[in-house]
């Protein structure tokens, strides 16, 4: 697998290319998209969009990247940083307006 150190004093951290991605994602803005899915911009806001959308058959977030077309059919569980993006809007959105922790503790009670 292949790597990238960052080095910081004496320390070297290595991030595999997932956790590279994922940091990526921070930069990449969100929207939901009509009629369904999202769209995920990209790093420098100047290319369109890409669509993401939940795949029928693998129940798994689908783009429409080149990177998560060309990698994503060859590793399963791929996610390019348009699907991480869009996997942590998701969750902030959850938190946001449908979590509740009563219901929650209700259950452990």
């Amino acid at each position: 697998m292949k790597t990238t150190e960052k080095k910081r004093g004496a320390r070297v951290e290595q991030f595999t290319p997932a956790e590279q991605r994922s940091a990526r994602a921070a930069r990449v803005k969100v929207f939901e998209a009509e009629p369904y899915g999202w769209i995920a911009q990209s790093e420098s806001g100047v290319e369109r969009g890409y669509h993401l959308f939940r795949d029928p058959d693998t129940r798994a977030l689908a783009c429409t990247c080149a990177d998560f077309i060309f990698r994503g059919n060859a590793e399963p569980g791929y996610e390019c940083k348009h699907v991480a993006a869009v996997l942590k809007f998701i969750a902030r959105q959850y938190l946001r307006f449908e979590y509740d922790p009563r219901r929650q503790m209700s259950r452990v009670a």
